[in-house]
């Protein structure tokens, strides 16, 4: 029978309602069971796929996954053999998945992504703790609810890690964008391939493509046992380098290279994220108009004195005084954005200027959103100015919130300033502070 005609019938005590998806060997509906009333994605799947034995590997793996209690796993309600298909029954969530909204949005921005990546991090950890690998990790297969709410569904491919056999040969269970080398070879899997698979997700995330996306299934296939992962930077130059060496590492074609959980992968992601303060383009846009600035006073000085002491008799008479190169700065100080205010900031105390860098780090303050990352950075250089100031009092509540907002990551870097605040105000110092 058709699958388009199995609408209003009834499977493994659940009546089907409509379509959700299908796959290249599965269709999902949307049903309802018949005794209980109780909504449910059903998923129906041939029982002749993947492994030997799979009907009771398959079932008896869809016990073990119905088992994980996770906010992040789509709990499962039953699974079965009907009519000659397998079936896996599951909460219905309401939302789309990564794949559709990758296609829908683009490539998304890295805090969304990581917020999203790590729930499913957490996930599979969850899932590995109990003896299972996923095998099959994709953005096809992480659902994204309201508030960006992320599920990890199906686990119809989950390999219980105790177990023995190997995929047979001519079959493969996952998806060959997101799958690690030793899957593709029938070897060994473990967590650490689905590291590897989380980490495709997150390069497609940020760059909106899979790592090693080729034009056929098997230029896919040789570039994962062979090619160099992509640099990440290329594609999205505006990413902190640091995080294209952890993509790098999660990569690696020898599992051994790689990390050893995906909440390890999640957390050195993060910190990578929170490594640089600055923007590059918006750092070099910044000092590019700083040393204009610098530039344009000086020839207005030129011009002056060559008005006043030129050879031309004429040449002597009153001329304007030249504008400093200030001018420009209160041009630059009309910005509203708190990031490219932040910048200046920083160029401008990597310099020493700390006096010119006041202005802007106060403004940068005022006009970040509250509770983001470039609000504790500015945080942080506008106490870091006043502390060089010698206002070391103004200071210290500057530094106590950046330490609320930046990363823990960052913390070993403001504590020390904390305390050189405080030692700077019992002293009550009124000259400029000196580095510990």
């Amino acid at each position: 029978m058709p699958l388009d005609r199995r609408i209003g019938t009834e499977l493994g005590g659940y009546r089907i309602i409509e379509p959700l998806g299908r796959g290249g060997t599965s269709v999902v509906y949307r049903a309802e069971h018949v005794r209980l009333g109780r909504q449910a994605a059903l998923k129906l799947l041939s029982p002749g796929i993947g492994e030997a034995d799979f009907s009771g590997r398959f079932l008896r793996e869809s016990q073990l996954a119905a088992s994980l209690e996770h906010p992040s796993i789509v709990p499962i309600y039953d699974a079965g053999e009907a009519d000659g298909l397998l079936y896996i029954a599951m909460a219905c969530v309401e939302g789309t998945d990564l794949k559709t909204l990758l296609a829908d949005e683009g490539r998304l921005p890295l805090r969304r992504t990581l917020r999203i990546v790590g729930q499913v991090g957490s996930a599979l950890d969850a899932a590995h703790a109990r003896g299972l690998v996923h095998r099959d990790v994709k953005p096809a297969n992480i659902l994204v609810a309201e508030d960006d709410h992320a599920y990890l569904s199906d686990f119809g491919a989950v390999k219980e890690l105790a177990s023995g056999g190997t995929t047979r040969t001519g079959a493969f269970v996952g998806t060959l964008e997101y799958s690690a080398p030793e899957q593709i070879e029938g070897g060994a899997v473990d967590a650490r391939t689905d590291v590897y698979a989380l980490a495709c997700v997150l390069y497609e995330c940020l760059t909106g493509s899979p790592p090693f996306h080729r034009p056929s299934e098997v230029a896919v296939l040789n570039a994962h046992l062979h090619a160099k992962p992509p640099k990440l930077t290329d594609t999205a130059p505006e990413l902190p380098e640091a995080l294209e060496r952890v993509i790098e590492k999660a990569l690696s074609k020898s599992p051994l290279d790689r990390y050893a959980s995906c909440g390890e992968l999640v957390a050195t992601a993060r910190g990578a994220a929170a490594e640089r303060r600055v923007h590059r383009r918006r750092l070099a846009l910044s000092l590019a108009l700083l040393a204009l600035a610098a530039l344009l006073g000086a020839a207005v000085a030129l011009g002056v004195r060559a008005l006043a002491f030129g050879s031309s008799p004429a040449a002597i008479t009153v001329a304007p005084p030249a504008k400093p190169p200030v001018e420009l700065s209160r041009l630059l100080l009309r910005s509203k954005d708190g990031r490219t205010l932040n910048d200046i900031a920083y160029a401008l105390i990597s310099a020493k200027q700390y006096s010119r860098a006041l202005p802007f780090a106060q403004k940068a303050v005022r006009k970040a959103p509250v509770g983001t990352l470039t609000r504790g950075y500015a945080n942080f250089n506008l106490g870091f100015v006043l502390l060089k100031l010698g206002r070391c009092r103004e200071s210290l509540p500057l530094f106590r919130r950046a330490l609320k907002i930046e990363p823990s990551a960052l913390r070993p870097y403001i504590r020390p300033r904390i305390r050189q605040a405080e030692n700077c105000s019992r002293r009550g110092a009124s000259a400029p502070a000196q580095s510990p």
